[in-house]
């Protein structure tokens, strides 16, 4: 388990691009129902290896809502999807993850890593695509607690949590929201579509070891955007695959830890591109393309 302690507040992204606004989000009064008007991070750890929460927060925007043969649906929709694109129903049901009753099972699974006394109680759970420093997209299940966000590496084929990790949510200090944009030199193809990114460091960059690691473990940000199964027409709008839906219950959980652990301190919230710093990466290409970061049946074979 490591622990990073650093309560210094993050920087803004540093891309002399940046075309955003930064938002200050103040610690807020959490009324009886654990509601709040505004927004506010001391180690992150990590290990090997729901519920609904509120989603009154200043990012809600209602719109019209699909009915899902999966989860709630959902209001908001914030977070830009690549155009145009396209999921059938066949295509979906490629994914383990969606087969039925999967999700649910893979939830109970996995609430063993969560530690009551540390944690407090599970608030929400979700399916999302977490996009690592080398710029792979991997299936994730988040689960969002009173106190923490696990990000779990969970295999649907043979129902085994592989690895998790765990970021309390006081040492959260930057919460970037936007579309994903590689830097100007980079020779990626654009990603046409947003995300997240959550922060917990103060500014500094990666070592030699982090940034050439594949693997590593301790890097002290988390990337995410909607799950594939999102661009299913039937799925568009629920809250399962939907990173929309968890800044929305990130955001009010955030402060009500601020305010116990960090009063009088503040989140940023970021709104602008969200930088990959990806130059010319052929193997992220092949990987993300060919979907080797999720669990899906290919022809039969199984992965």
């Amino acid at each position: 388990m490591l622990e990073a302690t650093s309560l210094d507040e993050d920087k803004p992204a540093d891309s002399k691009e940046f075309a955003g606004a930064t938002l200050q989000i103040n610690d807020i009064d959490i009324d009886e129902n654990g509601n709040g008007n505004n927004t506010n991070s001391d180690g992150a750890m990590e290990d090997e290896g729901g519920n609904d929460s509120t989603r009154d927060s200043v990012f809600t925007r209602n719109t019209p809502g699909r009915s899902s043969i999966m989860s709630r649906t959902s209001r908001t929709s914030r977070i830009s999807l690549k155009p145009g694109y396209v999921h059938s129903d066949k295509a979906a049901e490629l994914f383990y993850s969606y087969k039925e009753s999967q999700f649910e099972r893979a939830i109970n699974n996995c609430k063993c890593v969560i530690k009551p006394e540390l944690d407090g109680d599970l608030q929400s759970s979700w399916l999302l695509t977490e996009i690592d420093h080398w710029d792979m997209d991997r299936e994730k299940i988040i689960l969002l607690t009173e106190n923490s966000m696990f990000v779990i590496k969970y295999n649907f084929i043979n129902q085994r949590l592989y690895e998790h990790r765990r970021i309390m949510l006081h040492i959260i200090n930057s919460v970037s929201v936007g579309d994903f944009k590689y830097p100007n030199s980079s020779l990626m193809p654009d990603r046409k579509h947003g995300g997240i990114k959550i922060s917990w460091h103060s500014g500094e960059g990666l070592t030699f070891g982090q940034k050439w690691n594949p693997w590593a473990s301790d890097i002290p940000w988390c990337t995410l955007s909607s799950h594939p199964v999102i661009y299913n027409p039937k799925e568009k709008e629920t809250i399962t695959y939907n990173v929309d839906e968890f800044l929305e219950s990130l955001i009010p959980q955030i402060s009500k830890t601020y305010s116990v652990k960090r009063p009088g301190e503040s989140l940023k919230v970021i709104e602008g591109p969200v930088v990959i710093e990806s130059y010319a990466s052929p193997l992220s290409m092949v990987f993300n393309q060919s979907s080797l970061g999720y669990f899906k049946d290919r022809n039969g074979v199984h992965y």
